[in-house]
């Protein structure tokens, strides 16, 4: 009995290290993460000093380069990745689909992303209104925001936003953003010396008195031409990056077209699911070198810092109601989501995405974290291919909840700043904007720094307060993207549970087609079964 009971207790302390190993190997990439983010943190904190006492800019540059190096290669190997992944993910998926599922999940993603990208931007204003961090003491210290105080309508924000989805070039947009270009023109003036009733004079003439000391000389100017002498004068490139919106519509409207031209459009969908595969297998060797990658990218930000402590101490308040938000967005709201309309555990779920917010915090773009969410989605919460990749490469385009967030935080802090008061229909309109700026920012660092500008021109806030944000956007941009994949992620959970019917529907069709195709191959292997051939054989 004794030596049973061994036997035993050894088979279950075996079985149990054999779980606990391969719970470590599935988890090895994620603790690997956490180590070189936690790393990253400690090495640049430590050479911070040292960095910051180099006098020689070169020098202090250079050394700073060299640190993040290797995050550097890491970031070069995902990017070059993300353009055959979204536009090979997002044709395979919808070439596979027919046209009345693809309008159905099209509807719910599309829903999916702009409510939750709404409430995202109520609850900031919600905490920034109750919390009040603008009425605090204001920072003394301010940036240099020259290079991005620039004029720009909000009107031509969103006629670029419908340009970026319709690119004249498919090859340009492949590296090159482009948005309105403006040029100054000189207000036209009349200069004229007359004799004329003053109470004619427009509001727009301007008088000068001349004297040269016998007589004085009255001289009128009228502007005839009132209003800004800056005025859209075409298109400039905007930055070196992908168009990634103009991809995405091109890809969809070419998995759409591919699916309906049947049989000749399958050597196509075969060459783009094959990509689709080979990119997933490149993905995964890429992801192991993330640790080092993401490790020296942290330290890298870290160790570049002028004063880490008073960059923190001074924006503390902003950061703090942006961090809760946050944290009330993605741990109450989304998962709330979920369970709303899937009837499922969200936290198995988003125990599941790990891996993704890991990469996301580490890499600081949701598009370089893409594949990554790929590989979650699909192997550990099983969502069907169909929906995964077309659901999330959307989303890493135009969903930016944390993005939405935070613009509509920042736009309400700077007003407390200086004490305007804004109404209701200016919070309408920082809502409404906040949203639809978040479509249009890039996949990428810090891009939704840039377009928080659109968002102050729209209620007339002052621009030179976003420097101050310049300090802390590293650090608060790596929330901002985690929350963006978590509700890219989530959202595809959503889509596939409520997409289940039109999955079917679509396997159940290819499994009839399948059928025929074998009844009409046995029909041709099996000749003796024709009478006339009967007939003929004996």
């Amino acid at each position: 009995m004794a030596r049973g009971t061994g036997g035993r207790c050894r088979s279950r302390c075996l079985s149990c290290c054999g779980a606990v190993l391969r719970r470590l190997r599935k988890d090895l990439l994620l603790i690997l993460i956490i180590l070189g983010v936690i790393i990253g943190f400690i090495i640049g904190a430590s050479v911070n000093d040292s960095i910051n006492a180099i006098k020689d800019p070169e020098k202090k540059v250079t050394a700073i380069m060299l640190i993040g190096f290797p995050g550097e290669l890491f970031m070069n190997m995902l990017k070059l990745l993300i353009l055959p992944l979204i536009v090979a993910s997002l044709i395979t998926a919808l070439a596979t689909l027919d046209s009345k599922a693809t309008g159905r999940i099209g509807r719910r993603t599309v829903i999916y992303y702009f409510g939750t990208m709404l409430i995202a931007v109520l609850i900031g204003i919600i905490l920034v209104v109750a919390i009040r961090p603008g009425a605090r003491s204001r920072p003394d210290q301010e940036g240099d925001v020259k290079s991005l105080a620039r004029p720009y309508r909000n009107l031509d924000s969103f006629l670029d936003l419908l340009r970026s989805c319709f690119p004249k070039n498919i090859v340009e947009a492949t590296f090159i953003q482009k948005r309105t270009h403006y040029k100054s023109v000189p207000p036209d003036v009349h200069r004229y010396n007359k004799t004329i009733d003053i109470k004619e004079l427009s509001p727009n003439t301007t008088m000068k008195i001349f004297t040269n000391g016998t007589h004085n000389f009255t001289t009128m100017e009228e502007e005839l031409a009132p209003g800004s002498d800056l005025v859209p004068a075409g298109l400039e490139i905007a930055a070196r990056n992908m168009n990634v919106l103009g991809l995405v519509v091109f890809s969809i409207v070419f998995g759409i077209v591919l699916g309906r031209v049947g049989e000749r459009g399958l050597p196509v969908k075969a060459f783009f699911e094959s990509l689709n595969e080979i990119i997933m297998e490149l993905i995964s060797l890429v992801m192991w070198i993330s640790p080092i990658g993401i490790c020296s990218l942290i330290a890298a930000k870290v160790a570049g810092m002028s004063d880490i402590g008073q960059a923190f101490q001074m924006l503390g308040y902003l950061m703090g109601t942006a961090i809760t938000g946050f944290f009330v967005h993605g741990i109450i709201v989304i998962p709330l989501i979920y369970f709303v309309c899937t009837r499922k555990n969200p936290i198995t779920y988003i125990k599941n995405l790990s891996d993704a917010m890991a990469t996301a915090y580490g890499t600081d773009s949701s598009a370089a974290t893409l594949p990554t969410t790929i590989k979650c989605v699909e192997q550990y919460n099983h969502v069907d291919k169909r929906i995964s990749r077309f659901v999330l490469p959307l989303g890493a385009t135009v969903n930016m909840d944390g993005t939405a967030l935070y613009e509509g935080v920042c736009a309400l802090w700077i007003a407390q700043l200086h004490g305007v008061s804004l109404g209701p229909g200016e919070i309408i309109t920082i809502v409404l904007t906040a949203v639809a700026a978040a479509v249009g920012a890039a996949a990428i660092p810090s891009a939704g720094l840039v377009t928080m500008l659109i968002v102050l021109q729209a209620v007339n806030l002052p621009l030179d307060d976003v420097a101050l944000l310049w300090a802390i956007d590293w650090f608060m941009d790596r929330f901002r993207t985690v929350l963006n994949v978590l509700g890219d992620a989530v959202g595809a959970g959503i889509v596939a549970h409520l997409s289940r019917d039109e999955l079917k529907e679509a396997d159940q069709s290819k499994m009839e087609e399948g059928d025929k195709e074998g009844e009409g191959t046995e029909l041709i292997k099996k000749p003796e079964d024709d009478p006339d051939q009967i007939v003929s054989n004996i």
